[in-house]
Formats: structure tokens, sequence, C-alpha cells
């Protein structure tokens, strides 16, 4: 081991800080293993006496500890609303569907939660909207979920939503806005396999407004297509959702 090398103080701290460094960069399972070869094969040398049991000994037991048993986060405070979202993805966009070819409503909604690619901006108003839109390339998440209890019309909603695509298109910005709003459900739409009761809070009304990338959406389509994903969904539906959604991507890369 390095620290039977040791000459000063400071070499022991400098060196200790940099084998700290290099832990963080370790797999756990590694780790594991380094702390069992310590505990066997180097409890009688100079790292673990009583000398530098303060200085070097028990900060590196710490480190590594804290390394493979990390202390839970304290829970956040989540709204109702995001509760809500979190609930229905799980329990109904992650779960398969006979009718999708065996596939999840979403299937790319568990790994999105898994990692940590969804923000939401909740009752922020449609200024709120806009400012998501505005900043949606200024950080790394794939999705904001925008929601506000105090119900938009619905129609006013859409065509705002439907004006920012085609003005993104045109400018060439790779940005699509999806509505969800409780006047115009699945059932509406034709897609009632799709509806599930019971699985979010009747108590909640809210609506939402999904902030993504186009291309992810268009390449996402192209790929569930060939799996006869849209089988049973009717051509309306089909068009506005997929084929519409590359028309305006295909204006995009003119």
């Amino acid at each position: 081991m390095i620290y039977t090398q040791m000459k000063t103080q400071k070499e022991q701290f400098v060196a200790l800080n940099l084998l700290r460094q290099k832990m963080h960069n370790y797999p756990l399972r590694k780790l594991k293993r380094l702390i069992d070869h310590m505990h066997t094969k180097h409890k009688r040398r100079l790292l673990w006496s009583k000398g530098l049991k303060q200085q070097v000994k028990q900060p590196l037991q710490q480190c590594i500890e804290g390394l493979l048993n990390p202390k839970s986060e304290k829970p956040k405070n989540v709204h109702p609303v995001e509760a809500d979202i979190r609930k229905w993805s799980k329990d109904f966009l992650e779960v398969p569907n006979a009718k999708l070819n065996g596939l999840p409503p979403c299937p790319y909604a568990r790994k999105a939660w898994a990692d940590d690619k969804v923000v939401f901006s909740i009752n922020t108003g449609l200024d709120g909207l806009m400012e998501e839109v505005r900043k949606f390339n200024d950080h790394d998440y794939e999705i904001v979920v925008w929601a506000v209890e105090n119900l938009p019309d619905m129609e006013y909603l859409d065509g705002s939503c439907d004006g920012i695509n085609e003005l993104a298109s045109v400018a060439g910005i790779d940005l699509h806005l999806m509505v969800f709003h409780p006047d115009y459900d699945a059932t509406e739409a034709g897609l009632d396999f799709l509806v599930d009761d019971g699985v979010t809070d009747d108590s909640l009304s809210y609506c939402m407004v999904f902030v993504q990338l186009l291309s992810k959406l268009d390449d996402a389509a192209l790929y569930l297509e060939k799996s006869n994903y849209y089988e049973h969904f009717p051509d309306d539906v089909y068009e506005a959702l997929v084929l519409d959604r590359r028309r305006l991507r295909n204006g995009n890369a003119r």
C-alpha cells in the first residue's frame, strides 16, 4: 500500500485525497473487493496502526462505506399533480398493452424516469409554458411536463401549441408540443383501448403539455411503425400523431 512509503503527514493527506477521488470512479463491486482486501491482508500494516487511525484509517473507511451504502436522499415535497402523473406513467403508460403489439402505451417512459430526464412546470400558466419553450435547449432534460389545474380552453391551448409547432418547423427548431386535455380524452379520439379507469386521482383536474424534441418523437414513431404499434389507431389519429409530426420534421430539414 502507498501509505507504508509515506514520509510526512502532508503526504498522507495528499495521497488520501487522491485515493478518495479515484474511489468515486470505481464500480461498487470493485470497492467491495477493495475493502474486503484491506480488512484481510493489510490489517496489521501501517495503514491500520494506532498512529494513523485518526488521520487515515477512519476517513478512508468512511469514504468507502459511504460509496458502498449511500444515504438515501430526503424525500422532496412533490406536488399532487406531479405525483398523479408519475403514478399514471408507472401504472398505465409503462404497462404492456395487447392492442399495441405487447408494447406499453409509451415505450420510452420508464427509461426517461430512470435517467432523470423529466422536469415539471406546474401551475405556471401560459407564460410559464412559453418560458419552458424558450429555455428548452438550455438544459439536458428530454421532456418538460407543463401542467395547470386552472384549465385553459381546450381549443385555444391546442391551437396555440399547433401554431408554435408550425413556427418551429419553419424556423428549423427541433421542438414539439403535445397537448393532453381532459375535454378531449382517449375515448373521444377513438383510442378507448388506451383508457384505464382508476389509474389517476379523480379529485384532480388538470391539463398537460409535453415539450420535447421533434426528432426523438419521430425516430420513436419510425421504430414503432415496424412493430405494428399503430395497427389499432384510427386513420385520422395516426395521421395527426405520426404523419403530421413527420411533415413538421421534414419541414425542419428544408
